[in-house]
């Protein structure tokens, strides 16, 4: 039987900054050139690519576990990279199964389980360090010299870039590496594996693979890469790309009006060697290069094999990744870096091309969003099984619309929300944006206000101006539309 329905493949990296894509469309910062992303570009200039698309929460396994669910930390209760996604929660793989699709997942989506949460095919990254054998060492000698946080020498456990993949799998939680890696120096990064070795390669292959099995039936496939996520020992030929000693580090501004928590981090990251944080972004940005050659060679086997017609292609990632902007690394925080990523929408002759749209997106709403444009609703949030405080709908709302309207304006209401560290709740922070305005509340240090149409770079802090009490109570409203909280200061 023909396959009449659209295919579905979402192609996955992680801390993929939104706006390193494109040499020519990335603003120049520190006299760098950032990292070509000519075949992610490609799918771009077959879709639309949305400027302001945010993560549902800046930390892996809380932003994955929302978007695969529709349903926010705050519901979910999984918020940090050690927790585990309630195995009763439906998810998208859920609803596709349900609807015909033959559904897959290959690489990274951080369960810390085995629980394939609905998908009938799942390579993990357990596979892959498989298939490494003994070459293992080279990986497990990388995460243990990481430039900036050296901890994991000592720990050798990095749940973020999957190794250990399955939690509590090391008797008492301790590493068997603990004293077999061998640390290597910040400014020798690149990768002692060969390319075709490369997580990314792996799963690039299997990904075709799964294409060239089961293409001919409707599908709905995610391949989730690592890469640019740590560790950031790209393969030698991307690392000669980005030499770091060519680095010229950001100047992180006043932070002086920003909370306690800012500041700190911007301090920690400042006690790093200078050859430690030229050579995370080096590699980072070496990283991306290489992932990208991997996305092109999976993104065209869809023209080979005659799939790229009738299939949905989407690109996005979890999170941002800071690289130096406040002096601050990784992700973790509410600035734009940080909680903003790539989103790409690709249907060739269904959708525009080559469009950019400033359209405010909730990445959470993928889920409802691919129900829409695949004509299988309705959405089910039963539980796979009896739960308490079963959600009684998703907390996401899908934004098909924007899709098909890339270039029409937000309505005044319209907002993005994320939160962080839900569950600490001395120190939890929640942050709304609308078309001007992005508003963040700090549990622990009050209000940030910045106007994004005249601070793009987030360096004023209006909540310390006078003038602003009335948008400020006007964007805590808008957070109240997404979670119950109270303010400092309220009953």
């Amino acid at each position: 039987m023909a396959n009449t329905k659209p295919n579905v493949l979402i192609i996955m990296t992680d801390q993929h900054r939104s706006d390193y894509m494109g040499c020519t469309r990335l603003r120049d910062w520190g006299g760098n050139m950032p990292a070509p992303t000519p075949n992610i570009d490609k799918i771009a200039g077959r879709g639309v690519r949305f400027k302001n698309a945010y993560c549902a929460y800046p930390v892996c396994l809380a932003s994955r576990s929302a978007m695969l669910t529709g349903l926010y930390a705050h519901t979910t209760g999984a918020d940090t990279n050690q927790d585990v996604l309630d195995r009763r929660y439906r998810t998208m793989a859920h609803h596709f199964a349900s609807n015909g699709y033959y559904t897959g997942l290959i690489g990274k989506m951080h369960f810390n389980n085995a629980c394939n949460h609905g998908f009938d095919f799942y390579m993990s990254i357990n596979d892959w360090l498989m298939y490494l054998g003994p070459k293992v060492q080279y990986y497990a000698d990388e995460i243990g010299s990481h430039q900036i946080s050296p901890q994991f020498y000592w720990t050798v456990d990095d749940d973020g870039a999957g190794f250990p993949d399955l939690r509590n799998v090391w008797i008492d939680g301790k590493s068997p590496w603990i004293g077999h890696v061998n640390s290597i120096p910040p400014e020798k990064y690149a990768s002692a594996m060969a390319e075709e070795d490369h997580m990314e390669s792996f799963i690039a292959r299997e990904s075709v693979k799964f294409l060239e099995l089961n293409g001919k039936q409707p599908f709905f496939l995610v391949a989730s890469f690592m890469k640019p996520h740590t560790p950031f020992h790209p393969p030698a030929k991307y690392a000669e790309m980005y030499p770091a000693d060519s680095i010229k580090l950001k100047d992180p501004g006043d932070l002086s009006e920003y909370p306690d928590c800012i500041r700190k981090m911007s301090q920690n990251f400042s006690g790093f060697p200078e050859v430690n944080r030229k050579s995370a972004i080096a590699g980072y940005l070496g990283n991306l290069a290489f992932v990208d050659t991997r996305i092109g060679y999976l993104y065209d086997s869809l023209e080979r094999l005659g799939l790229l017609e009738n299939t949905i292609v989407i690109y996005t990632s979890d999170h941002g990744e800071m690289d130096g902007d406040h002096g601050i690394y990784q992700k973790f925080c509410m600035f734009d870096p940080s909680v903003k990523m790539p989103l790409i929408v690709s249907w060739p002759g269904h959708y525009g091309q080559n469009v950019v749209s400033d359209r405010l997106i909730n990445q959470i709403g993928l889920y409802p969003t691919l129900v829409d444009l695949t004509g299988t609703g309705p959405v089910s949030c039963v539980p796979l099984a009896p739960m308490d405080n079963a959600p009684a709908g998703l907390d996401a709302e899908s934004w098909a619309g924007k899709v098909l309207h890339p270039l029409e304006s937000d309505s005044d209401d319209e907002d993005v929300f994320s939160e962080y560290r839900v569950k600490n709740y001395s120190q939890s922070e929640f942050m709304v944006r609308d078309k001007k305005y992005k508003y963040i509340y700090y549990r622990s240090g009050g209000d940030v206000l910045f106007d994004l149409e005249k601070d793009p770079g987030e360096f004023i802090n209006l909540a310390k101006r006078s003038g602003y009490t009335e948008i400020i109570k006007t964007m805590r409203m808008r957070l109240l539309k997404y979670i119950d909280i109270k303010f400092s200061g309220e009953n």
